[in-house]
């Protein structure tokens, strides 16, 4: 039994959510705001979400490094670039075995 309307927002308890998630989706897709409670308080809200602007298409390589450390996917600017070391290749061990090989034997049974 789904709760009380109140103006453009709907309250469902948590119990009532998971017999029918469906429902709820429904609502907010159709531009309801969906309380869920638990105990008859609010615990959490599903809204529709909100359509945000499209960055500008044109920014210089110093706005497009502010945008991302604003945003948190880079912490710190690299100062040099990144290179990779000389690989390692390790020789087969007194056996024959590779080191492929031994990190199988160490795995064990799946």
């Amino acid at each position: 039994m789904w709760a009380y309307f109140k103006g453009l927002t709907m309250q469902v308890s948590i119990r009532e959510l998971k017999a029918n998630p469906a429902r709820a989706i429904a609502m907010t897709q159709g531009g309801q705001r969906v309380q869920i409670t638990s105990h008859r308080k609010v615990v959490a809200e599903l809204v529709a979400p909100t359509l945000v602007a499209a960055p500008p298409l044109e920014m210089t390589d110093e706005e497009a490094m502010q945008r991302l450390l604003a945003s948190g996917f880079v912490a710190e600017p690299a100062t040099r670039p990144f290179k990779l070391g000389k690989a390692v290749v390790f020789p087969p061990g007194p056996n024959g075995q590779t080191m492929s090989d031994l990190v199988i034997e160490l795995r064990g049974p799946r």
